[in-house]
């Protein structure tokens, strides 16, 4: 997918919501007073979430009725009923795990799950080996199995070994977890050309220069950001150096670009000195002529007389 393709997909975010945000939503508030596991997830879980922050409650996610109250029906269990009655059927199938009940939907039913949101990203997931085994989930990456489901970065691929507990080394062996850090790696340098370069043209366009094809990466620079997220998860190194190879290429005009006409305006400012200090000689020279012409006239007139 191409950097201009970006434009298309982009979704502004929603600032972080107040905490009563929520009052009017069912799901929430009835979890809120329930107790143990029940009330955690809310109040622990997702409440320091992304889908928190982007005012993404349980109904976004599971489904059900989260606009019934309590006082519409006869008893408590009729109106849990009620708002439960159109929940998503793969969540509503428990086993106890640990001393808690946790969902049996596993592999690649949670990136279908999850992708009815974020549709690109399944797409890549499903399609690389991570989805070809249906194994690590999107919640065991960004959630660790919880509903904290986090903002998306670099941090994610992580590249500590098993002793540390390192995520990924959970399933890679040594040899393979070499090409995890050449990823992130790749990434990473990635995102620092994106924000150098961005730093370069906010100069460049200071100085009043414009140019589309360098605007699409410094002018949305969180699409392209959010690009290098999903070409992540396809985990194939082509299609990820194809697009890092996008990058680089405009990060490399910005910065050739930013020291031409850096250049040109060193230059301009050495002629308008130049200029100035010619113009200053200039001047300073027929000052010393009429000097030296009104002395003479005044000492030949003196002679004279």
């Amino acid at each position: 997918m191409t950097l201009s393709c970006l434009l298309l997909l982009h979704a502004a975010a929603v600032g972080q919501p107040s905490d009563d945000s929520f009052a009017d939503n069912a799901c929430v508030q009835c979890h809120r007073n329930l107790a143990g596991r029940s009330s955690e997830i809310v109040d622990v879980e997702w409440k320091n979430s992304i889908h928190y922050a982007n005012a993404v409650a349980c109904d976004g996610c599971h489904g059900g009725d989260a606009s019934l109250r309590a006082d519409q029906f006869p008893n408590d269990e009729a109106f849990k009923d009620a708002a439960h009655l159109s929940r998503n059927p793969e969540f509503l199938t428990l086993t106890a795990e640990e001393g808690r009940f946790i969902s049996e939907t596993r592999g690649r039913s949670i990136s279908y799950f999850c992708g009815r949101c974020h549709a690109l990203i399944k797409e890549k997931h499903l399609g690389s080996p991570h989805g070809d085994f249906g194994d690590p989930s999107c919640l065991y990456c960004h959630g660790q199995g919880s509903h904290a489901i986090q903002r998306a970065g670099l941090e994610i691929i992580d590249v500590r070994p098993l002793a540390q507990n390192g995520r990924c080394a959970m399933c890679h062996q040594a040899s393979t977890m070499e090409a995890v850090a050449t990823i992130r790696n790749t990434l990473q340098e990635a995102a620092d050309k994106i924000e150098t370069s961005g730093r370069l043209y906010a100069e460049l366009e200071s100085w009043g220069y414009h140019n589309l094809e360098l605007e699409t990466l410094h002018h949305h620079r969180e699409e392209v950001h959010s690009g290098l997220r999903r070409v992540f998860h396809s985990f194939n190194m082509r299609e990820i150096n194809d697009f890092v190879g996008e990058i680089s290429g405009i990060s490399e005009r910005t910065t050739q670009t930013h020291k031409l006409i850096g250049q040109l305006r060193a230059a301009r400012r050495t002629q308008t000195l130049i200029g100035v200090l010619a113009a200053v000689f200039l001047v300073s020279f027929a000052l010393v002529l009429v000097y030296y012409k009104n002395h003479c006239c005044a000492a030949h007139e003196m002679q004279a007389t």
